[in-house]
């Protein structure tokens, strides 16, 4: 792997995590269109990067979840929408062949972009988290276990599965943002176990700390993004944008 590619790479990990865009999806798409074979190990240290840059955006609202547990139902709800997540998580991990993952891809693009126009023009966003009551907690979880499959963008689906719900957007964007925590740690572990495990090929170190920062500053400007765009701006011009690696991904594939 050159320098050039872990780069690239990092800088696109760390956007297309956070933004509605499916960040597998696109890793999937270019390793394919460039020939690029960055292996598990190198996808951890990415990983560690997003995780890193949601816990600074995000760091005063996760310190008062866990400062104040009991008074808010924040820590809870998080708690109950993993169940579902891991759970669907493990079923795909031990009886779906990786082949089948990439032949879905171009439809896991179609639902994220169907999701997104949805809720964009469906939703009426007027509850806050803490009044939205089990029900749309526990489909967001639901929602993000099958946002497992590649293509299918996990922060546009839990996103807009909370907006549906009528939740407004910016509690259902930090919710979402929050609940990717659990998920980059579990994931993080298992491909860990998995790299430490099987024989492969690690980049040189440089090559892992330029992925790593990269995918930490474009994970920071992502989340930032969102953000803005769930206050100010329509959705529906992720949807539009979509229609790009949708159509890409019908071809290579």
């Amino acid at each position: 792997m050159t320098v050039l590619q872990s780069l690239f790479l990092g800088l696109l990990q760390g956007f297309t995590e956070f933004l509605p865009i499916s960040s597998s999806g696109h890793l999937l798409l270019a390793e394919k269109l460039f020939d690029i074979e960055a292996g598990l190990f190198f996808d951890v240290m990415l990983h560690l990067g997003t995780l890193a840059a949601v816990i600074i955006s995000l760091r005063h609202s996760l310190w008062q979840t866990i400062r104040h547990p009991i008074a808010s139902k924040k820590l809870v709800y998080l708690v109950v929408a993993s169940v579902p997540t891991f759970a669907i998580a493990l079923v795909v991990k031990l009886f779906v062949p990786e082949s089948f993952m990439a032949v879905l891809l171009p439809v896991g693009f179609a639902l994220t972009m169907v999701l997104i126009v949805l809720s964009d023009k469906l939703s009426k966003p007027r509850l806050r988290l803490e009044e939205a009551g089990w029900l749309p907690v526990i489909i967001t979880g639901v929602t993000q276990g099958v946002a497992v499959f590649p293509g299918l963008s996990r922060s546009g689906s839990t996103i807009s599965t909370m907006k549906l719900f009528g939740m407004n957007s910016s509690d259902a964007a930090e919710f979402s943002f929050l609940l990717s925590i659990p998920v980059i740690l579990a994931s993080a572990a298992v491909e860990g176990y998995e790299a430490l495990t099987t024989p492969m090929t690690i980049p040189s170190w440089y090559c892992i700390v330029i992925g790593i920062v990269a995918a930490f500053v474009s994970g920071l400007v992502s989340v930032y993004m969102v953000m803005r765009a769930v206050k100010t701006k329509s959705w529906i011009w992720f949807a539009v944008y979509l229609i790009i690696p949708f159509v890409v991904s019908l071809i290579i594939l």
